[in-house]
């Protein structure tokens, strides 16, 4: 660091500074409070993404003290301020949301922004350092090949949790480098995220075929499928739930470790996961017939319902708990064609 202590440390925001990206928090958190604001991301996108960015800004709620920092890179830029030298945010976040930030997090001594006609990634936020800054005059903190540009035009290259191929990339321009690698990776969160031990409740589809004593190869095989397809979309729901939930559980003393709200699983994948899940539990579903599929969609339906409405309302909340565990059963019975009894 001694090499960059008279210049400044320009610090990203998104996969850097936040085991997190504002981005994704601010669309969940939109969604959360409007099941409508995805179709309106849609419209505001369609003005470019700077106009999206602060457009999920207005609907969003988020709590910048409970966010997941990286605290490895925190020390890094006060080390740098202890030398001298002086720091700036810098992000393709909205300048608000940097705000916030940096006024939660009292390190730098420049916040810098995206607003509604600026989008401050990649080329443009090297543009805007030079101008700043001067053509190598700051060393710069990144994660993502969207970087590289910045990195091009900077005195010093430090990445943060970056993949080997942005490693490689980033020292191949000739720069003094330093990579930082702060957690360990692991499947394990991912798998926490899927709740997994909440497969029990699935058993239940077992029920038809053991009652009605119809324990032969295909009834079985459907049975086993419908389980399968049912987890698949339970999880996925799950997932869900989790990023609606994302300010709440931070506030939470034990909900706060949970994948996405400690930043363990960035949200971005949160998103990719709980969709995966869906197609797949959908796909499986599908070789048990439309009937099947439809009493899955309509679980599908009213878990997501309950997660972004109905588990505020006291009495329906149970109600519908309890309906959820009666569709169990009625899936097991339409999977395997076993005639339900009153």
């Amino acid at each position: 660091m001694t090499d960059s202590v008279n210049r400044v440390l320009v610090v990203d925001l998104d996969g850097t500074l936040l085991k997190s990206d504002m981005l994704y928090e601010s669309f969940w958190s939109a969604f959360g409070r409007n099941w409508r604001s995805p179709f309106l991301s849609v419209a505001a996108l369609g003005r470019g993404k700077a106009a999206l960015k602060t457009y999920l800004r207005s609907q969003a709620d988020i709590d910048a003290t409970s966010l997941p920092y990286d605290e490895a890179v925190i020390e890094y830029v006060r080390a740098h301020r202890a030398h001298g030298g002086r720091t700036a945010l810098v992000t393709a976040s909205n300048q608000i949301f940097a705000n916030d930030i940096a006024e939660h997090l009292q390190i730098f001594d420049e916040v810098h922004g995206s607003d509604a006609a600026h989008n401050l990634k990649g080329p443009n936020k090297a543009s805007f350092l030079v101008e700043s800054f001067g053509d190598s005059g700051f060393c710069y903190m990144g994660d993502a090949a969207a970087d590289l540009p910045v990195w091009q035009v900077a005195n010093k290259v430090v990445t943060v949790n970056a993949a080997p191929s942005v490693r490689q990339q980033a020292e191949r321009l000739g720069k003094p480098f330093e990579h930082l690698a702060t957690p360990a990776k692991s499947l394990r969160p991912y798998i926490k995220a899927l709740r997994t031990h909440q497969w029990l409740k699935n058993i239940l589809i077992f029920l038809p075929m053991l009652a009605g004593h119809q324990l032969d190869v295909a009834t079985v095989l459907s049975s086993v499928l419908a389980f399968i397809a049912f987890s698949l979309i339970a999880s996925s729901v799950y997932v869900l739930n989790d990023l609606l939930d994302l300010n709440a559980d931070r506030a939470h003393p034990r909900k706060r470790l949970r994948p996405f709200a400690s930043g363990a699983v960035p949200i971005a994948h949160g998103s990719v996961l709980a969709l995966g899940l869906l197609t797949a539990g959908t796909v499986i579903a599908a070789l048990l017939g439309w009937t099947f599929l439809l009493t899955l969609a309509a679980y599908y339906v009213l878990t997501t319902a309950y997660s972004l409405w109905l588990k505020r309302k006291i009495i329906i909340d149970i109600c519908i708990l309890a309906g959820l565990y009666t569709m169990r059963i009625l899936a097991g019975g339409v999977a395997t064609g076993v005639e339900l009894s009153v």
